[in-house]
């Protein structure tokens, strides 16, 4: 048996990540394939707007998007919140700074190793996904990956930042987790 299941190749870092691509709420669209923009994109996937501590890492990351920047790390968020509920998340938190994408395909984010919940509240969406953070490399590769089951326990970003810190001072250094 030497069938490779995507996502099963893809929970390697060093390995590209798969294909996925959402609407930005900013216009346009946001890609896993091709070249990303900087030298790392931080792809945040957040449950949705009812969310209270998706809405603290939101903003959390909002708060920092310069650190980020500074790094030449491109954050982008996206959830499976339709493009109105995305809105009303940006519009609540005044989420100025931060790329936020909506209508996360289900089954793409499944190929990422992404959780995913069904409703149990009317506020939430049908299907979510559970929140994951993903570090890839501007050449479409995983760097690194921080996947939850549950709303709790989350990295924060600060600790990404740090992270980020530590892996730029050993350029040489291969991903974790690609044995």
């Amino acid at each position: 048996m030497n069938d490779i299941n995507l996502s099963d190749n893809y929970r390697r870092t060093g390995s590209p990540v798969p294909p996925l691509t959402f609407d930005l709420l900013s216009g346009g669209h946001w890609s896993s394939q091709g070249k990303l923009d900087g030298t790392f994109t931080l792809l945040t996937i957040y449950r949705g707007m009812w969310c209270g501590h998706c809405k603290h890492q939101l903003s959390e990351f909002n708060r920092l998007q310069q650190a980020f920047k500074k790094r030449d790390v491109d954050v982008v968020a996206v959830s499976a919140d339709t493009k109105e509920r995305a809105q009303s998340t940006v519009k609540e938190l005044s989420l100025s700074s931060l790329k936020i994408g909506f209508e996360l395909p289900i089954e793409a984010a499944r190929g990422f190793g992404v959780f995913v919940s069904k409703q149990v509240k009317a506020v939430e969406m049908p299907l979510f996904c559970e929140p994951a953070s993903f570090l890839i490399k501007n050449d479409g590769t995983l760097f690194s990956a921080w996947i939850a089951s549950n709303a709790f326990a989350r990295t924060e970003p600060k600790d990404i930042l740090d992270y980020i810190d530590f892996v730029s001072e050993k350029s040489d250094r291969p991903p974790r987790g690609s044995a």
